[in-house]
């Protein structure tokens, strides 16, 4: 998987980097954790020990004061019982008494309790006995004092207490939790590390993946081919450089194209220079000794004197043809170099229309604005008319009455002529073909036409192809593309 492979020289750089960015936080929080928690703790053990003192002090007053009460208690029941008590209801008076009972051994003969609020407001005290004297030297008696404390007092003491102990109980209990926070923060540190590594290592991946793959298109490039493409799918920068690489590529790719259009093109013409001259220099003189072959027959054998008339004009239509070959070789062979000049290309196609009459009833123009455009009137009056001538011999060899329409539109920064014809249609697999030279559909053809057109067109720095789209008209749609220019000369 591609994932698990070792990362490379880029992805560790933005490893380092995630790294460091997420390393110098988390240590920096961990360190003032540790520094917060060292003088907390210096604080706390401070606030504890005076705490503990001050807890200490409290319980222990608390202590010397129940055990006053207590001492106090035990003073009044004894002098309670030095007096002469018959009965437990003489004692309802006496201040903080819960409950008298009078005991004779085991059994109680009297008793009295303080009101039920009282008692409720109170907390018993432990049982004070005191002897008293018996009546007709009867059995001895005895006198059980209850004495109650504040129960809101006892409370207080109670919470004191327990609070004391807790304080005990934390200051016993802290050293052990503080390691394990600290811990367990080392191991949260590790784990945002190790979690910002993945992130890092993941993120990283799917840039030097794109890297990558801009990388192996570029060395693909280099080694010439040029139909590699890395078709990003996204918004970023990286992205917009993929984009911008594939626009390069298919430029460069046009460009090879144009470029071996072109050498083959002069090859063909250097070819065709040759073949014109080759063809041309024997005609005259064949024409002239077919002609002075007819004038000297002076004989009377009319069917002899008509195989002469027969062969002569055979062979001169056969050298017309030949002739109008070598002029399409030789005006093949020698295309004018192209002038340009910033025209209305509207203007252009209204006058060619207008210097064709005969196409008239075929033939329709539409444009709407001016469109500017860089050309040599010329040279595209001449690829319309071989644009338009192929457009309507394509009709007529369809069995079809022509209809051929020019359009002229701008976009993108370039003009745009477009041919559609009624035509058949031009084939998938040939589309680049038609402009090659000497490739033709025509029974008479020399296919020399198109090749004719696309070398105009690219002398203009613009080229001309059949169009994916199928004409309206429903036959084939030519596209030229010419230089846009700035304003249309008067």
């Amino acid at each position: 998987m591609k994932l698990l492979r070792l990362p490379g020289r880029f992805e560790w750089k933005i490893l380092a980097a995630l790294f460091v960015v997420a390393s110098l936080p988390l240590g920096a929080a961990a360190y003032l954790m540790r520094v917060t928690i060292g003088r907390i703790e210096a604080i706390t053990d401070q606030h504890q020990e005076a705490v503990r003192q001050s807890l200490g002090g409290a319980v222990e007053v608390y202590k010397a004061y129940f055990d006053k009460m207590k001492d106090g208690f035990r003073e009044r029941a004894a002098e309670i019982g030095a007096a002469k008590i018959e009965h437990a209801g003489e004692l309802a008076d006496v201040p903080d008494l819960l409950r008298a009972r009078i005991l004779s051994g085991t059994r109680v003969v009297e008793e009295w309790s303080a009101p039920a609020n009282i008692i409720a407001a109170a907390r018993d005290a432990p049982p004070s006995l005191v002897a008293l004297s018996s009546p007709d030297g009867g059995d001895p008696r005895l006198l059980e004092l209850t004495f109650g404390i504040p129960r809101e007092i006892y409370s207080n003491f109670l919470a004191l207490r327990s609070a004391m102990e807790e304080e005990h109980e934390l200051d016993r209990l802290l050293p052990v939790v503080l390691p394990r926070i600290f811990h367990g923060l080392g191991v949260a540190v590790v784990a945002v590390l190790v979690f910002a590594a993945a992130l890092g290592l993941f993120v990283a991946r799917r840039a030097t993946g794109r890297v990558a793959a801009l990388s192996d298109a570029a060395r693909r490039v280099g080694e010439g081919d040029l139909t590699v493409r890395v078709t990003p799918r996204g918004s970023d920068e990286l992205d917009d450089l993929g984009r911008a690489f594939d626009r390069m590529v298919a430029e460069l790719s046009e460009a090879r194209s144009r470029l071996v259009y072109m050498q083959k093109l002069s090859a063909w013409q250097e070819v065709a220079r040759r073949l014109a001259h080759e063809i041309k220099n024997p005609l005259t003189p064949i024409q002239l000794a077919v002609q002075e072959l007819a004038s000297k027959y002076r004989g009377d054998d009319p069917q002899y004197r008509r195989l002469i008339e027969t062969a002569q004009e055979i062979l001169n239509e056969e050298v017309g043809v030949i002739r109008r070959l070598v002029d399409d070789f030789s005006a093949f062979a020698k295309l004018p170099k192209v002038e340009p000049a910033a025209v209305d290309l509207g203007q252009v196609v209204d006058d060619f229309a207008r210097a064709h009459p005969e196409w008239q009833g075929a033939l329709s123009v539409e444009h709407a604005t001016p469109v500017p455009a860089m050309c040599d009137r010329m040279l595209i009056r001449r690829v319309l008319a071989n644009l338009v001538e192929n457009a309507i011999d394509a009709a007529h060899g369809s069995a079809r009455e022509p209809q051929v329409r020019i359009s002229i539109a701008a976009s993108d920064g370039v003009a745009r002529v477009l041919i559609d014809d009624n035509g058949p249609g031009v084939p998938a697999d040939a589309r680049e073909r038609i402009f090659d030279p000497y490739m033709t559909t025509k029974e008479h053809g020399t296919g020399l036409g198109l090749a004719i057109v696309r070398k105009i067109v690219l002398d203009h720095g613009g080229d001309v192809r059949v169009a994916e789209q199928p004409s309206p008209l429903g036959g084939a749609r030519l596209e030229v593309v010419l230089p846009r220019a700035a304003t249309a000369s008067a």
